[in-house]
């Protein structure tokens, strides 16, 4: 009997029926309580339904009675990075692997959250030891290649690129497209890592509950309810983007709700966004399924994912359709896959009409940038000098403020050349982690350059860092993944850009941005262009301040960075996709113009 309860439990595990292996796990430890390995079992599962605490005080019960029970060390180390408890979840990890030396999966998750504390160098051991128990373990191998990137080390990146890429044209295992999207050149295969990936959301969803969605009924309201859904509502550059659009809404039109699943940190940008939607719901110990109903009870009409399958994204709920209308924005630049988001906001640019078929959703072309901006974005007055911040006072500064991630042995070897052709010169980056910086003034020496040369600043309040935009000269960017936020913030501040227009979505922000405010011929087609035009700028400090002076008075005013205006844009969007599913009609690509004419393509 309880052998035959026990393969029911983990079926029903297995098949994401979590309410009904918690009951069946319980009915087996009322029989025997000591059992270990079913507590360990129930703990995941509890966690899973995203009750944590019940989960942590099950879990540590299991590993008093077996302390030597490896899974269940691994268990608890989820549980723990699940309540964002990194440092206790290092140590479970640890436990995990000295007891099993070849568990890949603790191995890969001890990396992952090695991480989070920032300890990349480690890290990478760990994900290398996962790999060595495991050669096949996808998982291991997106995130070493991802942390190998963080760290600027680009030695065997490209083997290990080659292999990953194998693996998701063999759809052999689940390989998320936000880890893709920087090393992806390719539109076509960004979108079967997609769908492959959307595939595997969609089958978590079909054991839980379907979410049911109220009629609708006259209530008097005649307002679109439009449900903005992120884990991001607090510091992070979605909201810092997004903040006045929130405060911008039309509310005799609109009724606006937030559903954050992410952490309050308590800052300003958060107590805003609570302020300035009409709705806010704090869903954070929410499970998928009841997120999703929370939604649906609501009433939303028109459902925007601001993740997609960025960091802690909750793509399960998107995927159980909590609304009649579903759109992707901001968050994540590409396609979602699969056929659970209706629409993706976007910009001719950005997604060209060619690239249609790589996208599951149907674009709304938005005039102008599909990139929304706050016009209250404060700079800092008091920045100081160059040199309080560790440059030259003479010479050019290039600068590139993008994550380390997103650069790529070419275009760092293109900047060392800059350096070289540009006397007094200098390469202004972030401090992001000491190993990176470790890597990169290495390379710098091994070419007989002063790695002095190499300037990194370190983190700093919004204000301020925008600030530092004016203290450089040209700002340099980055493919196959375009700056996004960062380029808006060096054009906001006054900084030339110098972009590289590349073939998916991540690679084309930088010309969305540029083409609207006027600057075309910063954009180059290739490396060499690339290259050329900021060597032209760097070399002519006269044309260098007429195009800063320039710049300045293209974003004095700009729509770009009007929220309101672009509220008004995507409000525009939201009547028109509304109108057409009341009238039956199934969604097709919208055109919305300068003046806010719209016009839906024939499918």
């Amino acid at each position: 009997m309880a052998a035959t309860l026990l393969q029911a439990a983990l079926s029903h595990h297995r098949a994401g029926r979590l309410e009904q292996a918690v009951g069946a796990y319980q009915r087996l430890l009322a029989d025997n309580p000591h059992d270990a390995r079913v507590l360990a079992n129930l703990a995941i599962a509890l966690n899973q339904l995203r009750r944590h605490t019940e989960a942590e005080t099950v879990c540590r019960r299991a590993i008093r009675l077996a302390p030597h029970h490896a899974e269940a060390w691994n268990h608890l180390g989820i549980i723990l990075s699940d309540r964002r408890d990194f440092a206790a979840s290092v140590e479970a990890y640890r436990r995990c692997v000295e007891i099993d030396p070849t568990h890949h999966l603790a191995w890969t998750n001890l990396g992952i959250a090695l991480v989070r504390l920032g300890v990349v160098h480690e890290a990478i051991h760990a994900l290398r030891r996962a790999l060595e128990a495991d050669p096949d373990h996808t998982q291991a191998l997106m995130h070493l290649i991802h942390q190998k990137q963080q760290v600027c080390d680009w030695s065997e990146l490209d083997p290990l690129i080659m292999r990953l890429v194998e693996q998701m044209r063999r759809d052999q295992a689940e390989i998320n497209p936000f880890s893709f999207l920087f090393f992806c050149r390719d539109p076509g295969e960004m979108r079967l890592c997609a769908d492959r990936f959307a595939a595997r959301v969609v089958e978590q969803t079909r054991a839980m509950p379907p979410v049911r969605r109220p009629m609708r009924v006259a209530t008097g309201e005649r307002r679109i309810r439009v449900g903005y859904l992120s884990g991001d509502f607090h510091q992070h550059a979605t909201a810092v983007l997004a903040r006045e659009l929130f405060a911008s809404h039309d509310r005799t039109r609109f009724r606006i709700f937030g559903y954050s699943y992410g952490p309050d940190d308590g800052s300003a940008v958060r107590r805003d966004l609570v302020n300035n939607i009409e709705t806010f719901r704090d869903c954070a110990i929410l499970d998928d399924a009841t997120l999703a109903q929370r939604i649906a009870d609501d009433r939303i009409d028109i459902l925007v994912d601001l993740k997609g399958y960025t960091r802690d994204a909750r793509p399960c709920v998107m995927a159980l359709r909590p609304a009649p209308l579903q759109v992707a924005y901001l968050g994540y630049p590409g396609t979602m896959g699969g056929d659970f988001i209706d629409y993706v906001v976007a910009d001719q640019v950005v997604l060209p009409e060619y690239h249609r078929p790589f996208f599951a959703e149907q674009p709304i072309w938005l005039a102008g940038s599909y990139q929304v901006n706050d016009s209250q974005r404060r700079i800092d007055a008091t920045i100081g000098t160059r040199r309080a911040h560790g440059l030259p006072e003479e010479g050019v500064v290039f600068c590139c403020f993008n994550q380390t991630v997103k650069i790529t042995p070419d275009f760092f070897g293109l900047w060392l050349e800059l350096l070289r052709a540009v006397p007094g010169s200098c390469l202004w980056l972030l401090a992001f982690n000491a190993e990176a910086q470790r890597h990169v003034r290495g390379m710098v020496a091994r070419i007989g350059m002063d790695p002095g040369r190499l300037i990194f600043a370190p983190p700093l309040p919004h204000a301020q860092h925008l600030a530092r935009y004016r203290l450089a000269d040209l700002f340099l960017d980055t493919l196959p993944c375009n700056a996004h936020t960062t380029a808006s913030d060096a054009l906001w501040a006054g900084c030339p850009v110098v972009t590289l227009r590349g073939a998916t979505f991540a690679g084309r922000v930088g010309a969305s941005l540029l083409t609207v405010l006027g600057f075309p011929e910063w954009i180059a087609a290739d490396l060499r262009q690339y290259g050329r035009i900021a060597l032209e700028l760097a070399l002519d400090r006269e044309g260098r301040e007429q195009a800063r002076a320039r710049l300045r008075h293209a974003v004095s005013g700009a729509e770009l960075f009007s929220g309101a205006a672009f509220a008004r844009k995507l409000e525009t969007a939201f009547l028109a996709i509304q109108a057409r599913h009341d009238a039956g009609l199934t969604p097709a690509p919208l055109r919305v113009g300068p003046h806010g004419e719209v016009a839906f393509d024939a499918r």
